[in-house]
């Protein structure tokens, strides 16, 4: 909670591929001094309210503290002020018709005409955006190393000797995204590897060349990487009749948007 004031802190975050306003849900179950724990809770909210992840909120997963298993790992939801304020609504207490009020004094303020900025206020605005992408930006390395020890893991431990069906190997998603989509092999990797909501091997298999000397590679679910794709596709903007832009990819690539069956 924001030590300055007695409201949850707002601060910009992306969901989806937007740059949005948003509020740790976490600080508004405390605001409102909800009876329940807030995991319970908060999973209540958006499922009885049908709020949709990527759309509505986003959640960040906090690594556990090393050589504790999954002790101290939790998840953290940060909501859209439309959420913040449909919570307030629907809470019907004094504390939620409050934070309603504040989170539309927030967008009230925020769609005023703004007077010119004098040079100390663009100098502080310039030093807070710098902060939070630095923020953003540890946050991005603490999940990224979350994946590199979560995948380690997968490659210590004893891997199939065949390959489930219903899954896929990098070469073959490879393929079949350049069939679907056009897309090159160097996006597909980026997509695979750089994404916020990028998916983890679903297994290891032991790989029976006989000059494989004992390695394994990964596979993926076949559903989990249509999901991905699909949604990639549809963050991609049309840049000409043939390239498409990815917020999180430099540069046009070669994309059919629409895809082929």
């Amino acid at each position: 909670m924001n030590i300055h004031q007695k409201f949850p802190a707002i601060e910009p975050r992306t969901i989806g591929s937007q740059l949005v306003q948003t509020v740790d849900g976490r600080e508004v179950h405390a605001f409102l001094k909800v009876g329940k724990d807030y995991s319970t809770w908060i999973k209540d909210r958006i499922k009885r309210y049908g709020f949709v992840e990527g759309v509505d909120f986003i959640v960040v997963s906090q690594s556990p503290i090393s050589g504790s298993g999954n002790r101290g790992a939790k998840d953290e939801y940060h909501l859209t002020i439309g959420m913040g304020k449909e919570i307030g609504m629907v809470d019907r207490s004094a504390k939620g018709r409050e934070i309603r009020k504040y989170f539309l004094a927030f967008e009230e303020k925020a769609t005023a005409p703004a007077r010119p900025m004098s040079p100390a206020e663009m100098f502080l605005q310039n030093a807070e955006l710098m902060l939070n992408i630095e923020r953003q930006a540890a946050e991005t390395q603490r999940e990224l190393k979350a994946t590199v020890a979560r995948i380690e893991a997968i490659e210590e431990t004893a891997p199939l000797k065949a390959k489930p069906q219903n899954t896929e190997t990098i070469s073959e998603i490879r393929q079949r995204m350049n069939r679907k989509y056009g897309l090159p092999e160097r996006i597909v990797n980026q997509a695979m590897n750089t994404l916020p909501y990028r998916i983890r091997p679903f297994a290891m298999v032991k790989n029976s060349h006989e000059n494989a000397q004992g390695s394994s590679f990964a596979v993926y679910l076949i559903l989990d990487v249509t999901k991905l794709f699909t949604r990639f596709a549809g963050e991609c903007q049309q840049a000409t009749e043939t390239t498409c832009t990815h917020p999180a990819i430099d540069g046009r690539f070669k994309m059919q948007k629409t895809g082929t069956a």
